[in-house]
This record gives structure tokens, sequence and C-alpha cells, in this order.
């Protein structure tokens, strides 16, 4: 029987995940399952507690929250395996945009389901993309890891908005967070290499390295990523107007943006993206450093385990 430690986020969806506290420890213990349930306390708290149940010898471990919550569980799970393959991780999707989540079939916002499906999961292997080396200014030392994707621009504007929104839930944090995107919009010049070859050595609105299809919540950035696939894909836009990216966002919420007019979509197993200017960036939808510069990531496939 597998044990498993549960690191809970009740600060997600803006606190709305504290209500399901009572649903996940009933669903546990009706399973019969030999469980423990730790909250978080400040960011950066998950990367430390999945690592410290590792080398206690948990033998799962269950993230509760949404997308930076599995951010930093996954972290930590890949820092505690060294070169290996990581303990398994079961998600409890409760949060905003539960993005990676959508890759795996699990339900968001319906605890006691997310539950039982983790307690009967077999284990399954995925890629996870890694950032190797950057340039950063107020980010993490080291290299470290994504499950869904990094952006660089637009997108990362979104993110820091939505990251400062505290009154909205759900949808409407990132829909409320894009308008003010939209305010301040924006197309530096980006130049990036994929497998080595240059794709881009002009003004980019959008830059979006993925291993997943979905993005904050209800944007379909990369339609055909897939989390098992040893491949990232890699979206870059050209630099338009405002009219032209409004026309352009109905057709990214659904996925048919593939073949527009500078919308390119690449795919690779190494990214290197520079700019002399310093822009935002996001992880998993979660602000991750006050500007970069340079960035090289690369795909890491199938260490990561989950159980779904």
């Amino acid at each position: 029987m597998r044990s498993y430690f549960v690191i809970f986020n009740p600060l997600a969806s803006r606190g709305r995940a504290a209500k399901s506290r009572a649903t996940i420890e009933a669903s546990f213990a009706a399973g019969g399952a030999d469980y423990r349930l730790v909250p978080t306390e400040y960011r950066g708290h998950a990367v430390e507690l999945a690592q410290d149940a590792v080398r206690d010898g948990w033998s799962a471990i269950v993230a509760v929250g949404g997308d930076g919550i599995v951010h930093e569980v996954v972290n930590g799970l890949m820092c505690a395996a060294g070169n290996g393959v990581t303990v398994p991780v079961g998600i409890v999707p409760v949060g905003s945009g539960n993005d990676f989540v959508k890759m795996l079939g699990v339900p968001p916002h319906r605890p006691g389901e997310a539950v039982r499906r983790i307690l009967t999961a077999e284990p399954r292997p995925v890629d996870v993309g890694k950032v190797v080396r950057h340039c950063t200014g107020g980010g993490p030392d080291g290299a470290w890891y994504f499950t869904n994707g990094v952006g660089v621009g637009f997108d990362a504007q979104v993110a820091t908005h939505a990251r400062a929104i505290k009154r909205l839930r759900g949808a409407a944090i990132y829909a409320w967070a894009l308008l003010k995107a939209l305010r301040e919009l924006r197309s530096p010049r980006i130049d990036v290499f994929v497998d080595g070859v240059q794709i881009s050595d002009r003004a980019l609105i959008l830059t979006t390295v993925s291993n997943g299809p979905c993005h904050g919540g209800n944007f379909w950035l990369c339609p055909g990523a897939e989390v098992d696939d040893g491949a990232l894909d890699i979206l870059i836009a050209t630099g338009r107007s405002l009219p032209r990216v409004l026309r352009l966002l109905p057709r990214v919420m659904v996925g048919k943006h593939l073949g527009q007019w500078g919308v390119e979509l690449h795919r690779g197993r190494s990214v290197v993206v520079r700019s002399t200017e310093r822009l935002p960036i996001h992880a998993d939808g979660e602000f991750v450093a006050d500007w970069v510069t340079e960035l090289e990531i690369e795909i890491v496939p199938g260490r990561l385990t989950v159980l779904a």
C-alpha cells in the first residue's frame, strides 16, 4: 500500500481551496489510505516539503491547489530524484487555472473524485521542462523545472497582473489580467533558437515554450502539445497592433490561431531565448522573476511520475 504525503495550499483559488480540506481528508480516510496532510505556509514551502517527504520515505506525494503548488512540488521531487525518476505525484486541482491536469484527465474542483483516482491510479511517466541556464532578476538560483510552460512577453504580463488580482476567482482572474495587459501592449525584439536553429530575430508579442497545450485556464496556445512526446512546443507571434491582437484572441481561446499571420509553432528538444530588453517571465502561470534576458531550456523525457 502506498503512503501519501499531501501538500495542501489553502490559499489556492484566492482561498477557496481551504474549503476542500475536509472532503480531501475524508476521501483518503474512506479509501483506507495512510496519509498526512500538511498546509503550505509561504512561497517555496512546497519545494521543501516535497524534498523532505521523499527523504522521509513517503511513497507518493499529492499536490493540492493550482498550477503554482504543482510547480513547486515537481521542483522538489525532481531535485530529490537526481538523475532518476521521481516519486509518484498525484494532483487534486482546486486552483484558478489548473492547466497541467488538463493533460492528465483529472477533473478540476472535484476533490473527492480526484483523491479516489489517485488511490487507484497506476504510475505514469511524463515529460518535464528544465531551465538549465538563465539570466534573470530576482529569480531562482540554478536550474529549475516546469510542468506546463514558460512564457516571455505578453502571456507573462497577463500572469504578472493575475498575481496581483485578489478579489476575483477562476477564469475571471485571467480575463481581467488580460485586459490590463492589453493596455501596455508591446513587442520587444527576441531571438529564439530551437535545436540550434534560429527561428526568430524580430519583434514578438508572444514567446511561449510549452510542455502542455493550455495556459491561463482558457488559452490553448499550443493545442497539439502532449505531455509524453519527448518534445517542447514553441509558439511565437510577431508584434502586431491592438486591433490585430483583439481579432486573434478568440481564436487562441479555441486553439484555432495556428496559421494566422505571424503565428508560428515549432517543436524541438532544446530552446534558447534572448533579448536585450528585460522581459517579464512566468512558469506554469506563476510569476517567477522580475525580468529575464536569456533562457536555455531543454525537455527531460519521462522523468516525472504522475498518478493519473
